[in-house]
């Protein structure tokens, strides 16, 4: 122990003479400088000026911001009364649990295709050309892969013929929502003519989750965008599996959405998801941060599990983000994030402080992707 001491020691002073022998050089370099025109005082003015200039962009992005959504200015939060909250998977009653189970387990099992591509997509080192391969053997999808491209929001100067330049262009996690809207139709073929309008809003709401939890996890947290893509594309994933439960009452009307799915079906969506994840064998990371995605608007931190807090925290503060600025699924609960969580990560309480340009237009690309394929205009 002392001899590590003592090294560590050594090196701190020998970083401390070097910093000192730096620090002068800059020092006559500076005097040097001045008997050209330049002094001290000049430096730090533009040391200053550059410092300005960037607090001048910030607040310039934030314009932006507020300028092209300005429903960020006034954001009207639902309030979420003390006691109320939802349940765990561990408060579900077992026989409603293995109802579902027992259903999903008889669905058609997803194409190893899907489960292959998903796989690739979800790594950024993957092959380009072996996605593209996997991407070929479905000539239906490609097609629709091409189309989306080349559709009018994307307005690109000349046709795109070929399936990888496509999935270049639209980028691994909008690829991603296809493949998973094209596993969701196998599944449920049915759910898509009963209200095709809904089915294609959710499906979006995913969709532009996924986009801004890859986003945020990566800025604000240095987690993977492509393991916070996979999260937020599937957070909402319980809520096509309803038609699956029996209908057990109405709720009272002005509760959270997440309250009144326990009240009619005996659980939220954020555990059905959970449930969904745990059954296909997912990482437990996904299948955490799916049941708890609601958690950090009514818990504090330490009710959810590590392993998957900080991506709880992400896709929830993404859900909310998507909401606000006119993304919405299902439901429109404008949840807050408890304080808690930005005092423990130092997160601002101000969306406007959050939502960047780059956002937004990730955030839009998503959108639009899904509308394009789906052929649905708003």
């Amino acid at each position: 122990m002392p001899v590590m001491f003592f090294i560590s020691l050594g090196f701190i002073i020998v970083i401390l003479i070097g910093y000192t022998i730096y620090r002068a050089r800059q020092f006559k370099g500076g005097m040097r400088r001045a008997s050209t025109g330049f002094t001290v005082a000049d430096l730090k003015k533009r040391d200053d000026a550059f410092l300005s200039s960037r607090l001048q962009k910030t607040a310039a992005d934030k314009a932006i911001v507020l300028e092209s959504c300005p429903a960020l200015r006034e954001i009207h939060y639902m309030q979420v009364a003390d006691g109320l909250f939802p349940l765990s998977n561990l408060a579900v009653d077992d026989t409603i649990k293995k109802t579902l189970e027992q259903k999903v387990s008889a669905l058609p099992p997803v194409p190893t295709t899907s489960v292959a591509l998903l796989d690739l997509l979800q790594n950024p080192e993957s092959n380009p050309g072996e996605i593209t391969s996997l991407v070929s053997t479905n000539p239906i999808f490609s097609a629709k892969v091409l189309q989306t491209i080349n559709s009018a929001y994307f307005n690109l100067p000349q046709r795109v013929t070929s399936v990888g330049r496509a999935i270049t262009l639209l980028g691994y996690n909008n690829v991603r929502s296809l493949v998973f809207e094209d596993i969701l139709y196998n599944a449920f073929p049915s759910m898509q003519d009963s209200d095709r309008e809904a089915y294609v809003n959710m499906w979006a709401h995913s969709a532009v989750v996924s986009a801004c939890a890859g986003h945020l996890g990566k800025s604000l947290f240095r987690l993977s965008e492509y393991s916070l893509g996979t999260i937020g594309l599937l957070h909402d994933i319980g809520k096509y599996f309803y038609h699956l439960l029996e209908k057990r009452g109405e709720a009272a009307k002005g509760l959270p959405a997440v309250i009144v799915e326990e009240t009619q079906y005996g659980m939220n969506h954020a555990v059905i998801g959970a449930i969904i994840a745990h059954t296909w064998q997912l990482p437990g990371v996904i299948t955490g941060a799916i049941e708890h995605h609601h958690s950090p608007s009514f818990f504090p931190p330490d009710h959810i599990p590590g392993t998957c807090l900080k991506e709880s925290l992400v896709v929830c503060l993404s859900d909310l983000i998507c909401k606000v600025l006119g993304y919405a699924g299902r439901d429109r609960d404008l949840l807050p994030v408890r304080e808690e969580y930005c005092k423990r990560y130092g997160i601002k309480n101000d969306l406007a402080e959050i939502v960047t340009p780059g956002l937004i237009n990730d955030i839009e690309k998503a959108h639009y992707t899904v509308r394009s394929y789906a052929g649905t205009t708003e």
